[in-house]
Parts: C-alpha cells; structure tokens; sequence
C-alpha cells in the first residue's frame, strides 16, 4: 500500500508541475511534448508522464493524437469563439453574485491583488503576470460564494491559456488589462453589478477586436 501511495503522490507531483508549465506559458502553442523530454526534465518515470499526459488531455490542456502523441492545445479562432462565449455567459452571471456576496475582507483582497498586478508590469517575466492575472480572477469568482461555479469558470480560463500568444507580448497591453482590473475594482466597490458585468464583458472580448488569425486574436485576456 505504501507503494501506491509514494507513485500517486509522484504522478500527482509530475502532472502538478507540468500544469503549471503549461499554464504559465512555457510552451507554446501546437508544440509537441516528448515523453522522453518530459521524463529527463521532470525526474518522472514512464509511468508517472504517461498518466499525467492522459490527465491534463481530459483536463482539455492537451490535444491527443493516437501514434503520434501529445500537444499543447492550439484553439482555432471558431474554437476560442465558441470557448469565450460560454466563458462570457458564465462570468457576466456571475457578477451580480459576486456584488451581492463580497465582504469587505475579500474586496481588500481583490484590490491588493489588483494593485501588486500593476506593480508587477514593469518588473516582472510574463508567466509571473500571467500567474498574477491567474490568481486575481479566480479570487474574483471566489467571492460568487459558488465553488461550483468558480470552479466552472476556473477550468474554462484554463482551456485557454496553455501556449496563448499574441497581446500580452506587448506592455501597452498588459497595462491595458491593468486598467481593466482597477474598472472592476472600482465598480465592485461601489456595488455595482451591472457596471461589473459590463467591465468584465468588455475584458473578455477585447481580443475580438483583432483580425481573425492574427497574433492577438489568439490571446486570452
């Protein structure tokens, strides 16, 4: 039994890491992943890569191609439409729970989040804004007092990071979701739902702006 536990621990440790990899940016889009590249990296047996390989492709993470293998998902510009529509309907919703269910240590929070995001810009590498901009939405949706639902929307941000390119390359971008955080900020104090619903539905679509195929037009907020 203690067997099993030691290799669950050390597949859950391995398939923990590379999530993270994925979520932070590291690889890009459609790149392959080679088992043997992952087991000389991670210090992970065959086993421990082939498990959580299968894990994270259900996870929607990875795309699975049989003989051939796994790769970071690479959403086309009809596939991030339809992933953002859903994410739209979900968050939107969601902010006339969050303006009713806020306490004021958890709006505290949301603005420290939002300030050290801010302050990050100019310092920090992208996949720590990234994991910045990561933590402050799902404290945002934390505050719906639905874990259900905050976990819902979790998973569906999360389809749409791995390998994401394109806007956040740019600073004036980052600045640009920056003051789309500080909106949100402002109208959560003022507990204003409708005025959220509305910052937070402009956030989510401002890559529709760029042409289809672009660059852009495959970044996540």
């Amino acid at each position: 039994m203690a067997t099993n536990i030691s290799r669950d621990e050390k597949t859950e440790s391995f398939g923990t890491a590379l999530r993270a990899d994925l979520l932070s940016g590291k690889y890009s889009p459609g790149e392959w992943l080679k088992q043997a590249d992952l087991e000389s990296s991670y210090g992970a047996n065959r086993f421990e890569v082939r498990i959580a390989l299968a894990e994270l492709n259900a996870q929607g993470l990875l795309d699975h191609f049989p003989n051939r293998g796994y790769r970071v998902c690479q959403h086309s510009y009809a596939e991030r439409e339809q992933l953002y529509e859903v994410r739209t309907l979900l968050e939107v919703a969601a902010c006339r729970l969050v303006v009713q269910r806020a306490t004021a240590e958890q709006i505290e929070e949301f603005e420290r989040m939002v300030k050290k995001f801010d302050e990050s810009i100019e310092n920090e590498r992208l996949g720590k804004l990234h994991e910045l901009n990561y933590d402050l939405h799902g404290h945002l949706y934390e505050m719906t007092g639905n874990p259900i639902l905050a976990a819902q929307i979790r998973n569906l941000r999360e389809r749409g990071i791995p390998g994401r390119q394109g806007m956040w390359d740019v600073q004036k971008s980052i600045k640009e979701s920056s003051a789309d955080h500080f909106e949100m900020l402002d109208m959560l104090k003022r507990r204003d739902a409708d005025g959220l619903a509305a910052a937070v539905y402009r956030h989510l679509n401002n890559w529709r702006r760029a042409p289809a195929g672009s660059a852009a037009a495959t970044t996540a907020e």
